[in-house]
């Protein structure tokens, strides 16, 4: 029997994937508090739990994130929540490629 999801699970799915370079997978259908979908964009992965404007995290989804020791579990709302997410996720990536870009350059001077 398939896992219920909630009604703004598609919108969310749909809105992620509008943005350039974002990949989803879901793992709706897993259930037992495993957070709903996969978020892949610029080498990062991010697990988010969707959930309606009101919905809260059940007991298996607590135990879930908390057993949980990659990085935290995001729960994403609305659309909103999704430009949040993917803006952050951009300013984590700009910021690595400068620290990479800074070691190299220093690393090229100590030649």
């Amino acid at each position: 029997m398939p896992k219920r999801v909630d009604q703004n699970h598609k919108d969310i799915v749909t809105a992620l994937r509008a943005w350039p370079g974002v990949t989803v997978f879901s793992l709706a259908s897993l259930g037992k508090g495993v957070p709903d979908i996969c978020v892949g964009y610029k080498g990062c992965t991010v697990l988010c739990e969707i959930k309606g404007p009101k919905g809260k995290l059940n007991e298996a989804q607590v135990a879930w994130h908390r057993a949980w020791t990659g990085t935290p579990v995001v729960v994403i709302r609305t659309e909103r929540d999704v430009a949040w997410l993917i803006e952050t996720l951009e300013t984590h990536y700009q910021t690595a490629a400068q620290h990479l870009c800074a070691a190299l350059e220093k690393e090229k001077d100590g030649d």
